[in-house]
């Protein structure tokens, strides 16, 4: 058997490159398109109260009537919940909480905060979703003088009329809230998400900036 004398060692060795490496481009590429997709956030507004939404959209005010009511029951499934008036007062400070009824623990009350504000955002399809957001006047609270929502995702300052930029999971609908929490759990949630964000934000700065 004669021996093939012209081996082409260069498209040899181009197509073991293209065929090992085709692997490590697609997951490179899935990379930057999760991160493209995360990236991609909804631009939201944040209000105290309709008459606040209503001056800021004049043509809206039943929209925000509408994402107002809408939030509000949304609040009531979703706000932490707490077994007495005094561990939720510690929690969000003085005139932040009331008490309600919890249908599906037979008729049980319990104390969660009051909603101290609501984000309004148009969505990608059409159409408007929100989510409640809650603050403290605890000065010892991770979630003083700040809007914070359901899951302790804090989003800044509780000034009414603040547009910002969130991710898309941010007005996508919580999972209710079904047990009570221990006296300062939730702050600690928030301040265990502000921690999670720093981490994530130092992580990205490092990555794409060498």
């Amino acid at each position: 058997m004669k021996r093939t004398k012209a081996v082409n060692y260069a498209a040899f060795r181009k197509s073991w490159r293209a065929r090992h490496l085709t692997p490590v481009a697609l997951a490179v590429s899935a990379v930057f398109m999760l991160a493209g997709c995360e990236q991609s956030d909804e631009t939201v507004s944040m209000y105290q109260n309709v008459d606040d939404c209503s001056k800021a959209n004049p043509g809206q005010s039943e929209q925000c009537k509408t994402s107002y009511n809408n939030a509000l029951k949304e609040a009531e499934k979703t706000a932490p919940k707490y077994a007495s008036r005094e561990d939720c007062v510690a929690e969000f400070g003085e005139g932040q909480c009331q008490q309600a009824t919890q249908a599906s623990a037979g008729g049980g009350s319990f104390w969660m905060p009051l909603m101290a504000g609501y984000m309004m955002g148009r969505m990608m399809g059409g159409g408007f979703a929100q989510q409640p957001l809650f603050t403290s006047r605890n000065p010892a609270s991770p979630a003083n003088g700040k809007f914070v929502d359901a899951s302790g995702r804090n989003y800044g300052s509780a000034t009414s009329g603040r547009s910002a930029s969130v991710p898309k999971s941010a007005l996508a609908p919580k999972p209710a809230t079904t047990n009570t929490v221990t006296r300062g759990g939730f702050g600690e949630t928030v301040a265990k998400q502000a921690t999670m964000s720093r981490s994530s934000s130092a992580t990205s700065s490092r990555s794409f900036g060498g």
